[in-house]
């Protein structure tokens, strides 16, 4: 029976003030800590969330309340369930509240492009709100410590908003895309949004394979994206979303790969990431439940890009097959 440490907090807040209250409050939730019971929290133990409640705890003095910290080991996988339970309930109703955000945010943006009343101003301020949901995001998936991925309909209706952001018109009347060469990089370090899916990872599978075969790649939270790095598949970034293209075949036409089999690879990454079935290319759904299959069981997007690549090879070197020498 696995026994584990848990951090509880106990607090009073004595101050009428209710500023002082909130700032507490919000100092907690960033945490991650669910409530056990009443001015009692509790978070999964490590040296890095111990720090966190004595950071809270001084707050907590220093708006004139009483705080201590103090660590407990669970009496066994019942209480371990019972309290792994809140965190899940915790998390599944903040990611709840912010898909309905998301998805009041997608229809106004489909409601702005039918009727072609996306001006600059509602443009920047529809971005704008984008940004501050996916920065949500990130803050909830920081403190969802018992969950492997976050729910797939959160994931796939960011990516829906960005891409549809990334393929507006005035994304799509953009200075046109510069051509560029293979020997313009090398051992380069390129930058994407963490969670990678078909597009992400497709597109730095091409990078490695045909662009700069000693890439780096840092997959973080669109909003820590390293400086100096290269970003692809980011809002606003070169080598990304452009009119009907997909970052995959924006990086195609930015470095002139014209090979028959990236081609059609290309089409089956359109079909699966703007599921608007251009190609018609019937491989995606088969395609999209390996990836995901393979998201599930990687402990990090790098594992996933390993294991990912082994599979676009094998498609590559299927499709550089002539169709007589294929096997069937």
């Amino acid at each position: 029976m696995k026994q584990l440490n848990w951090l509880f907090l106990v607090h009073q807040v004595f101050t009428p003030n209710s500023r002082e209250r909130v700032k507490v409050w919000r100092a907690i939730k960033k945490t991650g800590a669910v409530l056990y019971r009443n001015s009692v929290y509790v978070l999964p133990y490590s040296k890095e969330r111990m720090e966190d409640f004595q950071w809270v705890c001084q707050q907590i003095n220093d708006a004139k309340g009483e705080a201590s910290v103090f660590v407990s080991r669970s009496s066994g996988e019942k209480e371990n369930r019972a309290l792994r339970g809140l965190f899940r309930k915790a998390r599944e109703e903040e990611y709840g509240e912010l898909f309905a955000n998301a998805e009041r945010l997608e229809n106004r943006i489909e409601l702005a492009l039918k009727g072609k009343r996306l001006t600059d101003k509602w443009q920047r301020s529809l971005e704008k709100e984008a940004r501050q949901i996916r920065e949500s995001f990130d803050e909830i998936r920081k403190v969802d410590f018992f969950s492997d991925s976050p729910p797939r309909r959160v994931v796939r209706i960011l990516d829906g908003i960005a891409t549809r952001l990334a393929s507006t018109p005035e994304q799509a009347g953009a200075l046109p895309l510069p051509r560029y060469s293979a020997r313009q990089f090398h051992k380069k370090v390129w930058t994407t949004r963490e969670g990678i899916h078909i597009d992400r990872l497709g597109s730095a599978w091409l990078i490695r394979r045909f662009v700069d075969r000693e890439a780096r790649f840092v997959f973080a939270p669109e909003t820590s994206l390293p400086s100096g790095a290269i970003p692809f598949d980011v809002f606003g970034a070169e080598f990304s979303h452009r009119g009907e293209d997909c970052t995959f075949e924006t990086l195609m036409k930015a470095f002139a790969l014209r090979d028959p089999a990236l081609r059609q690879i290309s089409e089956i990454i359109h079909d699966m990431d703007l599921k608007d079935h251009k190609f018609g290319r019937t491989e995606g759904d088969g395609l999209d439940a390996i990836v995901r299959a393979l998201a599930y069981s990687s402990k990090s997007d790098a594992r996933l890009l390993e294991a990912g690549s082994v599979i676009l090879d094998a498609l590559f070197a299927y499709f550089s097959k002539t169709p007589a020498t294929r096997r069937s």
